[in-house]
């Protein structure tokens, strides 16, 4: 794996596998395109990625400690998705992949889809809540 402005890749999980844990219902994804050209994986959440890094904490509503989460883009190869994943290792989220070649792979390999959802807003998290 190369390494990022980070130093750490994100390990990746390919759209095939990803299809089948979509089925079971047993992923968490977040969608971190700038335009969706109105669908998205079935069952994401759609976040600004510039927003997530911009974000002095992540408080999202995703498992720490049980659970698969995983982070895509239009291709799979921007380096935000390794910074974003960088963060949310920070804050404590265990399993964190990106996927391989993005959207435009688990599009091709007939992937459940749904009409995107709305943008959500980052959680803010105030210098209080910080300091614990």
């Amino acid at each position: 794996m190369s390494d990022d402005k980070a130093g750490i890749r994100l390990p990746t999980i390919a759209s095939a596998d990803l299809v089948r844990h979509v089925a079971a219902n047993d992923v968490f994804l977040l969608d971190l395109r700038r335009s969706t050209q109105g669908t998205q994986i079935y069952g994401a959440i759609r976040y600004d990625p510039h927003k997530l890094l911009d974000a002095p904490k992540l408080a999202l509503p995703l498992p720490k400690t049980d659970g698969l989460i995983v982070l895509y883009d239009e291709h799979g190869n921007s380096d935000q998705l390794d910074q974003i994943g960088a963060k949310l290792r920070a804050e404590g989220f265990a399993e964190i992949r990106a996927l391989e070649g993005g959207f435009k792979a688990y599009e091709a390999a007939d992937g459940k889809l749904e009409d995107a959802t709305m943008e959500q807003p980052v959680p803010l998290v105030s210098e209080h809540q910080l300091e614990r």
